[in-house]
């Protein structure tokens, strides 16, 4: 398995799972998870710390024979095909466990059910 070892690990899979097999530039990772994490009041965040984090980790991962990232171009990464049947397959087990959690049984004697108000 890939090491977890960025705290944007889970933006950037979403970022790249939604721009497809062309993937992304770096700078245009790092836009979107600093518009995700940065808002009016909270200004403590640095873009170019979010590229050069974003820039390092994926050069690291693509290195990898494990890593979910592969680089098409230079400063352009993307999810591995493979591993995005994978997380589908994944979310579509899950998605259909949950659906199929046994729902509340209704108590023994419905009729004489008394709502306290307070």
């Amino acid at each position: 398995l890939c090491r977890v070892n960025n705290i944007y690990h889970r933006d950037i899979i979403e970022i790249l799972i939604e721009c497809g097999r062309d993937g992304l530039r770096i700078k245009n990772i790092a836009r979107r998870i600093y518009n995700k994490h940065v808002d009016f009041f909270v200004k403590s965040v640095d873009y170019s710390e979010i590229r050069d984090s974003v820039g390092r980790y994926l050069w690291e991962q693509s290195q990898r024979n494990e890593s979910p990232f592969i680089r098409t171009r230079y400063g352009t990464y993307a999810i591995k095909p493979d591993f995005a049947i994978q997380l589908d397959l994944f979310l579509d087990f899950v998605y259909r466990s949950e659906a199929h959690k046994e729902a509340p049984k209704p108590t023994a004697n419905p009729h004489h059910i008394q709502l306290e108000l307070f």
